[in-house]
């Protein structure tokens, strides 16, 4: 079994936006993945792992739920997992205290529309003022993905509680999440695939003898694949023989990233 990792800091990652960030690089650790394909055209990007503090960017009341705080306001995220590449434009990020992907943020995009303003206050406004409000109302998300619902596994047979997490480590060079939920031992990988256009999101739970229940958000249902399983909507329901590795591939809009020649082993 691959040691855990305690990242150290380096310079650099990729320019994540600044409406998204409210703290610093934590840790840092350049990834390079390796091994054979997963098939013939898979060619992953160079990575970068850091962790940071972040805005809490999700909307969903259930997913908010881990993040809520005694007085009812939301927790910032801290301690995230940032995984990106300079040769591409999304930064994926993963949270140890809620145990799941949170989201996938394109770099490239403006940054979150601002809420609604509040009607209190002055009741006349410039028509200049007007026209932005319209404007930032009508921008669209820069997150390609965010976590909705309860912890993904947690319709599993043998899950129960919150997801506990107790470490990660670096398998030929891919960030590997280790948690546990109920009776459940779970690995997660996390990396980016075929030049950028793909994120593969694998899960592996030897002791998993009722098999695994893995949701994704709705609007992901039918955008997905999976190495193993079949789906039922959003919900991939995979049997305890093929529980010791499931690949998810999210694909994810073309980008200019070179590709580099290998790939992460399945296993």
């Amino acid at each position: 079994m691959p040691a855990l990792v305690h990242p150290i800091s380096l310079p650099g990652f990729l320019v994540l936006l600044g409406a998204c960030c409210i703290g610093t690089v934590n840790a840092q650790v350049p990834l390079t993945p390796s091994g054979s394909a997963l098939n013939g055209s898979s060619f992953p990007l160079r990575l970068d792992l850091s962790r940071r503090d972040l805005r809490n960017f999700l909307s969903d009341k259930e997913a908010l739920a881990p993040y809520q705080l005694p007085d009812g306001s939301i927790a910032e995220l801290h301690d995230v997992f940032a995984i990106g590449s300079v040769n591409a434009r999304w930064a994926v990020f993963w949270d140890a205290r809620s145990c799941r992907l949170l989201g996938i943020l394109d770099l490239e995009a403006p940054p979150e529309s601002p809420p609604p303003p509040s009607d209190t206050g002055a009741e006349e406004k410039t028509e200049t003022t007007a026209l932005d409000t319209n404007r930032d109302l009508l921008r669209p998300s820069p997150y390609l993905f965010k976590a909705t619902g309860p912890f993904p596994l947690a319709r599993s047979a043998g899950a129960s509680g919150e997801p506990s997490f107790f470490g990660f480590r670096l398998v030929k060079n891919v960030p590997e999440f280790l948690y546990t939920s109920g009776s459940l031992s779970i690995e997660e990988r996390l990396w980016l695939d075929e030049g950028g256009k793909v994120l593969r999101q694998r899960f592996a739970a030897k002791d998993a003898s009722g098999g695994l229940l893995i949701t994704v958000p709705e609007v992901w249902a039918g955008r997905v694949t999976a190495s193993v399983g079949s789906w039922k909507g959003a919900v991939l329901a995979v049997p305890k023989e093929s529980a010791a590795e499931v690949i998810l591939s999210y694909p994810l809009p073309a980008t200019n990233a070179a590709d580099e020649p290998s790939t992460p082993a399945s296993n």
